[in-house]
């Protein structure tokens, strides 16, 4: 039996009815495929219609820059640069060249300051190649060690809130970090920490080798959900297809459809 859950309408024509309506809230799922088969406009997408049905949302790149992003979204018709000015979008970048970033306080940030219902994070195979550009929080919770006080004044300072404090293993909120050297365990914790956000997020990767469904080989089974876009030819035809295969809670359509882009984006045939 299936559980009635509220859920958030990607927007994205002939994509919600294969999923029961929607994505459930606070759901991570995963979209994955090999370079070139939309799996960026399909975050874009889906943000920019929760940003027009009046849910702010906040677009994670760990590889193009926002304005790059922005000229993709603006040959759909899709103008960021409004969104973010009204706060209805927020676009977070690891600066380049730094290190040992925890950028889970720069996503909290902008999603506190948006009231952010959706995420896209683009791209967890990014991630997973440069771990050690960042610090991944075990938790948040700050009673794990209640002799730590931290200065109120500091917690105002985003700039010291993005720092670990080494000798502590701990960050100015109080959360311990993993400095392990599972990366199979990373790539579990991260996904983690976006759920814990209460988000709708789409969480973006790249198409494994071989059997292996991620490049990871770990976030298709930790995420609640995942769809494959692929692309392919027929003769001296084009043709791109997605496939919803995973989503809990979900009666959903398993089979391949094709799927095209036209002046509005991603329209998916049926």
């Amino acid at each position: 039996m299936l559980i009635d859950m509220e859920r958030a309408k990607t927007g994205i024509p002939g994509f919600d009815k294969l999923v029961e309506g929607g994505i459930p809230r606070g759901f991570n799922v995963l979209i994955t495929g090999f370079p070139g088969t939309g799996k960026t406009i399909f975050g874009l997408q889906y943000l920019y219609n929760g940003a027009k049905q009046g849910e702010s949302g906040v677009y994670v790149s760990l590889d193009a820059p926002a304005d790059q992003l922005k000229v993709q979204a603006k040959q759909f018709g899709w103008d960021f640069d409004a969104l973010e000015k009204q706060k209805k979008v927020s676009f977070v970048k690891v600066p380049e060249g730094s290190i040992k970033v925890n950028i889970f306080s720069m996503i909290e940030d902008a999603v506190e300051e948006t009231g952010a219902k959706r995420l896209v994070f683009d791209n967890l195979s990014i991630f997973h190649v440069n771990l050690d550009q960042f610090v991944v929080p075990l938790s948040y919770k700050t009673d794990l060690n209640p002799s730590i006080t931290v200065d109120p004044a500091k917690m105002k300072d985003k700039k010291y809130r993005y720092e670990v404090m080494p000798a502590l293993g701990q960050d100015p909120k109080g959360r311990t970090f993993y400095t392990g050297a599972s990366e199979s365990r990373i790539i579990y914790l991260v996904i983690n920490a976006l759920a814990d956000l209460r988000t709708t997020n789409l969480i973006i990767t790249d198409a494994g080798k071989d059997d292996q469904l991620t490049a990871d080989g770990v976030s298709e089974y930790v995420c609640d959900g995942y769809v494959t876009l692929s692309r392919g030819e027929i003769g001296t035809e084009e043709s791109r297809s997605i496939q919803v295969k995973k989503l809990r809670n979900t009666k959903i359509i398993t089979v391949s459809h094709n799927f095209d882009f036209n002046d509005n984006g991603i329209v998916i045939e049926r």
